[in-house]
C-alpha cells in the first residue's frame, strides 16, 4: 500500500513538472526577451504560493546581490530547493542571470520510460529558458564541457547555483562534496556564496528512492546566507582547493550542528 501510494505521488509531481516545462517553453518562444524575466518570476511566485512554505531567512542578503558568484547549497530535493533559492535569489538579484548545475538525465533520456521521455526530445529549449547546464556524471570529457561553461557564465557577469555533493539527502545533512569544482575556484579565483536549505521535516529522497510529493507542500523552511567567500581568502592565497572544500563544508552544515560530518 505504501509503494502503491508513493508511485502516485511520484507521477502526479512527475506531471506538475511536465506542466512547468510547457509553460516554459512557451514563454521562451512566445514572449520578448525583455518580458521572460518578468514572465519566470511570476511563475516563480505561482509555484511558491502552491507548495505554499514559509521561508525565513537568516543572514545578509546583500551576498547575493552580485555577479561573477558560485552560490553552493546543500540539498534536499530538485524541486522543492530550487523553487526556493530562485525566489529568494530573484527577490535580491533582478540583474544577474542565476544558472544551475545538473544531472544530464535531469529531463529523462532515451530509455525512460515515464513521462519524462517527451520531453527529451525538447530538452534543449527547456534547458536554455531555465538556465541549466547539464553534465554527465563520471565523464571526464563532458567535465571539461561543463568547467568551460561555467568560466563563460562568470565571465559575462552570470551567477552559478551549485549542489557540491551532486546528490540529495533525505535529510538535507551534507555528507561529503566533489573536489572538482573546488580545483576549479581555486584556479580562476571564483567567489563563494554558501547557502544552507533547512526543512523542519526530512522533505528530502536518497539516491534511486522515489520522491513523496506530499512532502513538498506546507513546510517551514530556514534559508541561511553566509559570508561571501572572496579570491582574498586565505585558501585562495595559499592556492588550497581541499581546504576550500571544507570550509564551504563546514560553513554549509554548520546549522546542522553535531548532525553534520565531513568526509574527506
Amino acid at each position: 500500500m505504501f509503494n502503491h501510494s508513493m508511485n502516485i505521488f511520484f507521477y502526479q509531481r512527475q506531471i506538475l513538472i511536465a506542466i512547468l516545462m510547457l509553460l516554459i517553453i512557451l514563454q521562451h518562444y512566445i514572449f520578448r526577451p525583455e518580458l521572460n524575466n518578468i514572465f519566470f518570476r511570476i511563475l516563480c511566485n505561482l509555484i511558491g504560493s502552491v507548495v505554499n512554505n514559509k521561508i525565513r531567512v537568516h543572514g545578509n542578503t546583500d551576498g547575493i546581490n552580485n555577479s561573477n558568484l558560485l552560490l553552493m547549497a546543500n540539498h534536499y530535493d530538485g524541486f522543492s530547493d530550487a523553487n526556493n533559492l530562485y525566489n529568494l535569489y530573484r527577490k535580491h538579484n533582478s540583474i544577474n542571470i542565476l544558472n544551475t548545475i545538473v544531472k544530464a538525465d535531469f529531463l529523462g533520456n532515451p530509455n525512460d520510460k515515464k513521462i519524462y521521455k517527451l520531453f527529451n526530445y525538447l530538452k534543449g529549449a527547456i534547458l536554455e529558458s531555465l538556465g541549466l547546464i547539464p553534465y554527465i556524471r563520471g565523464d571526464k570529457d563532458d567535465g571539461v564541457i561543463v568547467k568551460n561553461k561555467i568560466k563563460e557564465c562568470l565571465e559575462k557577469g552570470k551567477n552559478i547555483l551549485i549542489y557540491p555533493e551532486g546528490v540529495a539527502h533525505r535529510n538535507g545533512i551534507p555528507v561529503a562534496f566533489k573536489q572538482g569544482i573546488f580545483n576549479l575556484a581555486v584556479e580562476n579565483k571564483m567567489n563563494i556564496l554558501p547557502i544552507t536549505i533547512k526543512y523542519n521535516r526530512d522533505i528530502g529522497s536518497e539516491k534511486g528512492e522515489p520522491a513523496n510529493i506530499e512532502l513538498l507542500f506546507d513546510n517551514e523552511v530556514d534559508i541561511y546566507i553566509h559570508e561571501v567567500i572572496r579570491e582574498t581568502d586565505d585558501c585562495y592565497k595559499a592556492n588550497d582547493p581541499v581546504a576550500l572544500k571544507h570550509k564551504v563544508f563546514d560553513i554549509i552544515s554548520s546549522p546542522f550542528g553535531e548532525l553534520a560530518n565531513r568526509s574527506v
